[in-house]
């Protein structure tokens, strides 16, 4: 695979997948075994374990987007600089839906084989998005 193949493989994972909320592409895109490390799940193996982590998000911000800022291809990785738009509509980690809009910025890496994410890094800003849910005390201008 080329580099160029592997950042348009990251490119439909989210447009495809997220914004079209297509989940039926999972299996081509995700080698069965991928191995998933998440601050909120930890590593996981497996595509059950994949959606298990974009069933917590679809859950409680259902209908949300990302706009890819910027794609970055080296060899078999592919780091996706992007921003979430989401409304809180949904239960997250034992919160109670508070219809506030987000915005959340992230930075992901993908390592890709053979026209597969066989490993997936999530870094997007859970800290500031538990700031903007309430979940968290916004830090304070000392």
């Amino acid at each position: 695979m080329s580099i160029e193949s592997n950042a348009r493989l990251v490119e439909r994972f989210f447009e495809e997948m997220i914004n079209r909320e297509n989940a039926a592409i999972i299996p081509e895109l995700m080698h069965p075994d991928v191995i998933i490390h998440d601050p909120f799940m930890g590593t996981l193996c497996g595509i059950e374990a994949f959606h298990q982590l974009i069933g917590i998000f679809n859950s409680a911000f259902p209908s949300h987007r990302v706009k890819v800022e910027q794609t970055i291809a080296q060899g078999d990785l592919v780091a996706a600089l992007h921003t979430h738009y989401a409304t809180h509509t949904g239960p997250f980690m034992g919160m109670a839906p508070t219809h506030r809009e987000i915005v959340v910025t992230g930075l992901e890496l993908f390592r890709i084989e053979d026209d597969q994410v066989v490993e997936f890094w999530r870094k997007d800003d859970d800290a500031g998005m538990l700031m903007q849910l309430g979940a968290l005390p916004a830090p304070s201008s000392a």
